[in-house]
């Protein structure tokens, strides 16, 4: 690891080491292989809703929508090839833009190509390139977007050194991102409020649940997932200009780690299906809402206070220096 200034190029791994290299094949075949993940699936509508009223201050606006509000954009990078809703977005937002789309995996950069081209012939190009060690063109973009990429890597300082470099003058870098607990290690405070949480508003009739907390020695994501994602606001913070940081899911997002099932997570199931025929479904989803705003409620008061570290983020950034 080099040790240098706060907004020097820094490197944690070189490209050389062999352990990192291993991870790289291992990290490239795993996405080759999954088309999503638990992160990258799309939340429940209500957790959607939380998500952007937190972020973006309207329920019903999602992040990248806030891009539009910014202005125009006419030369755009997007770091991480998702399922494709946000570069439509800027593809149809923005009639003039030209996005460059990086990624790691090229089975998923072959997937974005066919699709986009059809839709925008012309105006996307696809880079297969480890951004830990991305070499951007200087002054080059007036948009830069990050969707939910970042916490798989390692060279945050490089790659942000990067970014700053890239933007022009009054160019943007719009991230969204998983920023809690690198390698989902969360604390035993967060893990003991959450826990009390679940035990306190479980009913007797409800399905019985234990939260499966992932550890390092049975580790079923990839390779590098979430390897640095507490360090993100951190260093983003000290290489970029912040000019909007929204947090949230700071217990939300520990419930995808919660799991039923078994014999009596069966008949509590049945026992639950015919309850709701009994005393009505709408009924049953206004308890379910309850729970749930009752939730959404503790995060938002958390994230707020800064009693725990958040799960996620969005945030929008200007150029260091520029």
């Amino acid at each position: 690891m080099t040790i240098a200034g706060a907004t020097e190029d820094t490197f944690h791994v070189r490209s050389d080491d062999e352990e990192y290299l291993r991870m790289l094949r291992e990290e490239e075949a795993f996405w080759d292989d999954h088309l999503d993940t638990m992160l990258s699936r799309p939340p429940r509508p209500a957790v959607q809703s939380y998500r952007n009223e937190r972020y973006t201050g309207d329920s019903e606006k999602l992040w990248y929508q806030t891009i539009g509000d910014e202005g125009e954009f006419t030369t755009g990078c997007v770091f991480g090839a998702g399922p494709g809703q946000v570069e439509e977005y800027l593809l149809e937002r923005h009639p003039q833009l030209r996005l460059t789309i990086f990624d790691l995996s090229s089975e998923t950069l072959a997937r974005s190509q066919r699709r986009l081209d059809e839709q925008y012939p012309g105006r996307v190009e696809m880079r297969h390139q480890d951004l830990n060690f991305v070499d951007l063109p200087a002054g080059a973009y007036d948009l830069a977007v990050a969707n939910a990429s970042i916490h798989h890597l390692v060279n945050l300082e490089h790659f942000a050194y990067q970014v700053n470099r890239s933007l022009t003058a009054e160019g943007r870098f719009f991230m969204e991102d998983v920023v809690g607990e690198s390698y989902f290690q969360f604390s035993e405070e967060k893990k003991r409020v959450f826990q009390m949480f679940m035990d306190a508003t479980q009913d007797s009739t409800a399905v019985p649940f234990k939260i499966d907390w992932p550890s390092r020695d049975n580790w079923p994501h990839s390779p590098f997932e979430s390897v640095r994602s507490g360090d993100i606001l951190e260093v983003f913070g000290r290489y970029l200009l912040p000019l909007r940081v929204r947090i949230s899911g700071a217990l939300v997002v520990l419930t995808l780690f919660v799991r039923t099932g078994g014999p009596e997570g069966r008949l509590r199931r049945a026992i639950h299906g015919l309850r709701s025929r009994l005393i009505g479904r709408e009924r049953i989803i206004q308890q379910g809402v309850s729970k749930g705003e009752l939730l959404f409620h503790l995060d938002r008061v958390i994230c707020d206070t800064g009693r725990l570290v958040p799960g996620q983020a969005f945030a929008i950034y200007g150029k260091r220096g520029g």
